[in-house]
């Protein structure tokens, strides 16, 4: 009968342990500093592209490390089109999956600015261009601005993107004594 209690007490205490596991809220708007783990060009990507990207720093709620350095993260190119005619630059728009914690939850990210988008810069030349050209040539001048490409998005291995936590997300903190203060 003794050994029976024994495990009673022990299942219990195990379960209380359990329960009193530390948990940690990471907040929406927590900054997660990417990069590229490959390039990246506009010239290339294509809508549903696999993007391989890591985590740059530890990302902290206190003094607890929720998201290791080193992490691997996976964007998917949600939209892509190379440079054009009349200075139109080129675009990639990039979809965040969720990166997992160190207490193996998921946390969604999102870029740090919403809408941001990978541009080039070459669309006032073209638009100059053309204006100047319909000026001083008349209908025929408007093919100046054809003449005049955009830029493609070129991004090289380790470019850094700045993205946040999407949501609050609880992470239960692995290995982490009982009572001990969270820093939170």
């Amino acid at each position: 009968m003794a050994p029976l209690r024994f495990l009673g007490s022990l299942a219990a205490f195990c379960a209380a342990a359990v329960s009193l596991a530390a948990t940690v809220l990471v907040p929406a708007g927590l900054s997660v500093r990417l990069e590229l783990d490959q390039e990246l060009s506009s010239k290339t990507a294509r809508a549903g592209d696999r993007v391989r990207l890591r985590v740059v720093d530890d990302v902290t709620v206190g003094k607890d490390v929720v998201i290791r350095k080193g992490t691997r993260v996976t964007a998917v190119v949600a939209e892509a089109r190379p440079r054009g005619r009349w200075g139109k630059n080129g675009m990639i728009r990039l979809s965040l999956l969720p990166v997992q914690s160190v207490g193996k939850a998921t946390i969604p990210l999102q870029p740090r600015q919403k809408g941001k988008e990978f541009q080039g810069s070459r669309t006032d030349q073209a638009a100059i261009a053309t204006g100047g050209g319909l000026v001083l040539l008349g209908p025929v001048g408007l093919l100046g601005g054809a003449f005049i490409p955009g830029k493609d998005v070129e991004l090289g291995k380790g470019a850094k993107l700045e993205t946040e936590v999407a949501r609050d997300t609880e992470v239960d903190l692995p290995n982490k004594p009982v009572g001990e203060d969270s820093g939170s």
